[in-house]
């Protein structure tokens, strides 16, 4: 049985737990990412956090005022953004590939020639149809599966082993604690799943009865698929520096949170035709602002009910998980202009401001009550304001790090 051992030491988990503990408040989210930084982990990268920070991912917050839909993630585009622009600034080569021409023989050859190569592979599918052989192993996914009835979700795993003889593949779930993450799972079951990541009928796409509602319907999945796989390649450039993959993402994650890239993550449309967006630090202090003044709600069910919007859906989660990485990434970088003879001190401060931002999001996620989220959440806008405000203090620091833009480095 092909199978990569190691990854159980490379394994990362994007948890945190709740006043009940586990596993009824394990909070998670981020999945589209978790595997991609346990990749990196796995050929080199070990501080996970510089990894996670260097993404963009845990600066950025976008709030659409037509949907309602608030976003504490997803960096200044797509997902497959991130899958490409944070291995390479770290010295690797990704790939990310989805709709193998030859269904899912090819694409299952592909992700068995990977794993027999020794590389984990990041999959996204319809969950819905894995969980219960999660189940079996994990607590979490067993209090999951008691109480999400027939919901279904799209969701990334990671891919380290399978078993011809016993037709099975090895699942890594990232949304767990390590001892719980690992089970297996029936390769009929993980083909069917694996297809149906699109969830496309007939023409169209269709929506997942309780998935998370805007406007009195239920929301669609995000589109990637069938047969996503998204991986990296052990090898690290032999000429990368670190102090030019500060330089790089430095100025990228100060733009996302500043607002400058109000592309959202989860729609990639026409760029000249790109809905108006709140965006950054400035864009989260103006939703607050709208907020306040009457003109949010929480989101609208198909059923009639309003569903708590900081309580049923997992954009809290996103700003504890964000948030601890972007505080991470910003203490290694003044880490690393402190041992250059630079001054890390605003950068530093940038840190703390960050870290405060993610302890505050854990209590923003058990807020109900609208009004008093939004006084939370005013606390965490001038929190981020003030990780702006040092950052932007911090770049005359950083910009003498390396020359701008090495192409040896942007290249990879």
């Amino acid at each position: 049985m092909p199978e990569i051992t190691g990854y159980s030491s490379s394994y990362f988990s994007m948890t945190w737990l709740g006043p009940k503990g586990y596993p009824e408040n394990a909070n998670a989210g981020r999945c589209y990412f978790t595997g991609m930084l346990g990749a990196l982990r796995h050929f080199g990268e070990d501080d996970v956090l510089f990894a996670d920070g260097a993404s963009g991912d845990g600066f950025s917050f976008r709030w659409c005022p037509a949907w309602g839909a608030p976003a504490f993630n997803g960096g200044k585009g797509p997902f497959h953004e991130i899958w490409e622009y944070t291995p390479r600034i770290l010295g690797f080569r990704s790939h990310w590939e989805e709709d193998a021409e030859g269904g899912f023989e090819e694409a299952f050859e592909r992700l068995t020639g990977l794993i027999d190569r020794g590389i984990p592979v990041q999959v996204g599918l319809h969950y819905s149809l894995l969980l219960p052989y999660g189940a079996m192993s994990s607590p979490r996914l067993a209090f999951q599966k008691s109480t999400m009835k027939d919901t279904g979700f799209g969701h990334h795993v990671v891919v380290a082993g399978y078993d011809l003889k016993r037709q099975v593949v090895v699942i890594w779930e990232p949304n767990d604690i390590a001892e719980h993450a690992r089970y297996e799972c029936p390769i009929d079951v993980f083909k069917l799943a694996w297809q149906q990541a699109s969830m496309r009928s007939g023409d169209q796409y269709r929506a997942w009865p309780y998935h998370h509602p805007w406007g009195g319907q239920w929301s669609l999945h995000d589109g990637y698929g069938p047969y996503l796989m998204v991986w990296v390649e052990p090898e690290r450039d032999p000429k990368w520096d670190i102090a030019v993959a500060i330089r790089d993402s430095f100025r990228r994650n100060l733009k996302i949170l500043n607002g400058d890239y109000p592309k959202p993550y989860a729609l990639f449309g026409n760029q000249w035709q790109i809905p108006h967006w709140e965006t950054g630090a400035p864009g989260m202090a103006r939703f607050v602002e709208a907020l306040q003044r009457g003109e949010v709600d929480n989101p609208l069910s198909p059923s009639g009910e309003r569903r708590p919007l900081f309580v049923n859906g997992s954009i809290p989660n996103h700003g504890v998980l964000g948030r601890r990485g972007a505080a991470g990434y910003l203490r290694r970088v003044a880490k690393e202009l402190n041992e250059r003879g630079l001054d890390g001190a605003a950068v530093a401060r940038a840190a703390e401001f960050m870290s405060q931002s993610s302890d505050m999001f854990q209590s923003l996620r058990y807020q109900a009550d609208l009004q008093l989220a939004g006084e939370q959440l005013k606390l965490i806008a001038q929190a981020e304001l003030g990780a702006l405000a040092e950052m932007r203090k911090g770049w005359e620091q950083v910009r003498q790090l390396a020359p701008q833009r090495q192409e040896a480095l942007v290249a990879v």
